[in-house]
């Protein structure tokens, strides 16, 4: 389970997501949907449904989602869309690391109406005649929906499928792994003191990098101190490491942004730290008013070495919001 290692609230920020949606034809015969009422959850994410301006929905008992840019990516699909050629679907095998989802203020009714989705599509190279479909392609919020059907999930696109009561719908594509392609591209240096550390043997802090009256964006960082008081090597961490962004919408806390970035693994002296800015596009889009934090998720222990031994030794992830 991943250890949500700091918090940071930052008031009065601005963020609109500005998503890449796929084009269809005009739609045309209105049916009713209705919100999911169980957990849903692709690819390792789960989130709600209340708030989202693209919520999943659901259509004669089997559950859509929206095929924006991202959540497409999130699946490890890809899409085409011409008026020659119209829409074409296909696996697009490769890691994501970047994810984007736009919220509203508005509470979704639980109740909506869709459209069925016209002209030509194509999945995986099959041509789909929608209108006979029994589950077809919906238009929604000018989005086309796509159908999480067996057939399509298991049979065309490979994913694993499974259904309970407890934990809903649970779709994983173990092609489309959530992780960062990009290499540590960081730096270390020596320090002097560290305030308040108390046992701890490695000490992390991440900080967000604005002023707190300025109009300055968040430029979000970390740090890892050696405070063992040994040369160690810190070895590479048993999961992914994630920057994540939440919206407060009322009492709800909605997940807007999420960045797989990589950590640092190899020696660290005695009395060093190593430190790094994590990627984030996020503020340099459009924007909303809001309520955001910022958050880091990573493994619940450090592994390392003592220099010049075979010993695996453990340290908990602890630190500070340094903001």
């Amino acid at each position: 389970m991943k250890k949500r290692v700091t918090k940071v609230l930052f008031m009065g920020f601005l963020l609109l997501f500005g998503l890449v949606l796929v084009q269809t034809a005009f739609a045309a015969e209105t049916v009713e949907v209705s919100l999911p009422t169980f957990p849903v959850t692709l690819n390792g994410q789960t989130t709600s449904n209340e708030h989202s301006k693209y919520p999943l929905l659901v259509y004669r008992d089997i559950t859509y989602f929206p095929m924006t840019y991202y959540d497409m990516r999130l699946l490890g699909l890809k899409t085409e869309w011409t008026r020659e050629t119209g829409l074409i679907i296909e696996k697009n095998v490769k890691p994501f690391y970047e994810y984007l989802r736009e919220v509203t203020d508005e509470t979704n009714a639980a109740r909506q109406t869709a459209q069925l989705a016209e002209g030509a599509i194509r999945v995986n190279g099959t041509a789909i005649d929608n209108k006979q479909e029994p589950y077809p392609l919906l238009f929604f919020r000018d989005v086309t929906y796509f159908p999480l059907t067996w057939r399509f999930a298991v049979d065309e696109f490979g994913w694993q499928y499974t259904f309970d009561p407890e934990n809903g719908l649970v779709i994983t594509n173990p092609d489309a792994p959530f992780e960062t392609p990009e290499p540590w591209n960081g730096g270390g240096d020596f320090w002097g003191s560290i305030m308040g550390n108390g046992d701890m043997l490695l000490f992390f802090s991440f900080g967000d990098g604005a002023q707190p009256f300025g109009d300055q964006l968040p430029h979000p960082h970390f740090m890892l101190h050696n405070i063992t008081g040994q040369d160690i090597e810190l070895l590479p961490a048993s999961q992914i490491w994630e920057y994540q962004i939440y919206r407060l919408v009322g009492a709800d806390e909605e997940l807007v942004y999420r960045r797989a970035f990589p950590f640092y693994s190899g020696p660290i002296d005695e009395r060093h730290y190593i430190f790094s800015d994590i990627e984030d596009t996020a503020w340099k889009r459009s924007v909303t008013p809001g309520t955001y934090r910022l958050t880091v998720n990573g493994p619940e222990m450090f592994s390392y070495r003592i220099a010049g031994t075979e010993q695996v030794l453990q340290a908990p992830v602890k630190g500070d919001a340094n903001a």
